[in-house]
């Protein structure tokens, strides 16, 4: 049994990146989002193209573990709405959800990669990453 999802208000300063703000029900949800920063102390504008696929963290399989078989129970709801005065939130991003109402199915995903090159080392006693 679904219940009904009452809110009275919603401040959302921003909104980015496929972050969803969802009212309502909604059976699925798939949200993907990949991120490449790059951060270069110099650089010739126009001349700096990197491709996804030169790194690992894009391409890898998603783990997704496997859930227990679960009993299905029976709820009864007295009150069949769900109240709520005020939501306030800051952001929304890299696949993020504010999602008010019911939900079946939902898969969210998100990949970054920072990239920081410097003509000498910013961190001396840190190890250089690997790509």
């Amino acid at each position: 049994m679904y219940r009904t999802s009452v809110v009275d208000c919603v401040i959302l300063n921003s909104l980015a990146n496929s972050g969803v703000l969802q009212t309502g029900d909604t059976d699925k949800i798939n949200s993907y989002s990949a991120a490449l920063a790059i951060q270069r102390e110099s650089t010739k504008f126009g001349t700096f193209n990197v491709p996804y696929s030169k790194y690992k963290v894009f391409s890898q399989p998603v783990l997704v573990p496997v859930c227990p078989v679960y009993k299905i129970k029976q709820t009864y709801h007295a009150n069949p709405y769900i109240r709520v005065g005020k939501i306030d939130i800051l952001g929304v991003s890299s696949s993020s959800i504010l999602h008010i109402g019911s939900v079946n199915d939902i898969k969210l995903q998100s990949r970054v990669k920072h990239i920081r090159n410097f003509f000498t080392n910013p961190y001396p006693e840190s190890e250089e990453e690997e790509t």
